[in-house]
C-alpha cells in the first residue's frame, strides 16, 4: 500500500511532467494539445440519444440542490485554491443570454466563472472524457456540464441543447483553447466552436480572461501558488452587415484580441503565442 509520502511524490512528478509537456507543446506551437493524458475508462459516451437537459422532477430537484451547493462552495473553493477574485461584472449588464469564453488554466476555473456570473444560470461545455460514470459524473451534469462527442449525432444533439439554453436566456461557457494548461498565463489560439454557437443563436460572446499574480507572503504560507484574477471583458456582438462565416471569424478575432490586450495590460507586452495581425 502506498504511503502518504509516496502519493505526494507521484503528485509532484505528475505536475512536473505536465509542465514539461506544456513547455514542449508551446515550443512546437501546438497550443490546443492535451498535456495531461485523459482517462477514458470512466467515460460515458455522448450519442444522439443523450438527454442533456432532463426535465423529470427528481432530476430537477437534484440539479437545483447541486447548483446551490456549487454556488455556496464556489467562493470558498476559489479562495482556497487560487485566491480568485472577479473584476468587470458591470460588462454583464443587459446581457441576458451569451456564449462565454474563458482561458482554461485550472481544474476549478469554472467555479470562478460561476461566481462571476452569479444571478445567471450557467451551462458548461466540456471534453468527452469529463462525462463520467458514477456520482461525480452525475454531479457535474446536474451542475450544467454538457460534453462534446466524437459522433455527428452526438454533436448535433449538443448543439440543439446549447440553443435551448440560450433561448431560455442562460449563459453557456466554452473553453475555446480546448485543453486545460494548468497555471498557463498566455492566451492561446482559439478554436471555432464557441463562435459558431454564438452566431447560430444570435447572441454575444463575453470574453473572460484569468490572470495570475504573485500571492502575498501569508498566502504562500497557506500553500497558495498564485492569485487568480478573472476579468470579465466587454461583450462582442455580431455585425449585421457580415455573413455567418465572416461573423464567426470577426467574433473569434475580437475575443482573442481582448484576451491579448488584457494580458498586455498586466505584462506590458503582446503575448508571443498569437500574432497581433491575427486578431
Amino acid at each position: 500500500m502506498l504511503k502518504r509520502a509516496d502519493f505526494a511524490a507521484i503528485k509532484k512528478e505528475t505536475k512536473l511532467l505536465v509542465q514539461e509537456n506544456i513547455r514542449k507543446a508551446e515550443a512546437e506551437r501546438r497550443f490546443n494539445d492535451e498535456v495531461q493524458p485523459p482517462d477514458y475508462s470512466r467515460m460515458l459516451k455522448i450519442t444522439q440519444d443523450t438527454v442533456f437537459l432532463r426535465k423529470d422532477l427528481p432530476w430537477l430537484l437534484w440539479a437545483a440542490l447541486v447548483r446551490i451547493v456549487l454556488m455556496l462552495g464556489a467562493k470558498l473553493a476559489i479562495w482556497f485554491s487560487f485566491g480568485g477574485r472577479v473584476e468587470g461584472r458591470e460588462n454583464l449588464r443587459g446581457v441576458k443570454s451569451a456564449v462565454l469564453v474563458c482561458n482554461h488554466v485550472h481544474n476549478l476555473d469554472n467555479l470562478i466563472v460561476r461566481w462571476g456570473v452569479r444571478g445567471h444560470q450557467l451551462y458548461i461545455t466540456v471534453a468527452d472524457f469529463n462525462n463520467m460514470k458514477g456520482f461525480l459524473g452525475a454531479f457535474m451534469r446536474a451542475g450544467g456540464c454538457m460534453a462534446f462527442s466524437d459522433s455527428f449525432g452526438g454533436m448535433k444533439n449538443l448543439s440543439a441543447s446549447v440553443s435551448e439554453c440560450l433561448e431560455k436566456k442562460h449563459y453557456v461557457l466554452y473553453y475555446p483553447e480546448k485543453a486545460m494548461w494548468p497555471w498557463y498565463q498566455k492566451p492561446r489560439p482559439f478554436l471555432d466552436g464557441a463562435f459558431h454557437a454564438a452566431v447560430s443563436n444570435k447572441v454575444p460572446v463575453v470574453p473572460m480572461f484569468i490572470v495570475f499574480q504573485e500571492p502575498p507572503a501569508w498566502r504562500k504560507v497557506l500553500g497558495c501558488k498564485k492569485i487568480g484574477v478573472m476579468h470579465i471583458l466587454p461583450p462582442v456582438y455580431m455585425k449585421e452587415n457580415l455573413s455567418r462565416k465572416e461573423n464567426i471569424l470577426y467574433m473569434k478575432k475580437a475575443a482573442q484580441r481582448s484576451f491579448c490586450e488584457c494580458y498586455k495590460n498586466y505584462f506590458g507586452k503582446w503575448p508571443d503565442t498569437i500574432e497581433e495581425s491575427e486578431c
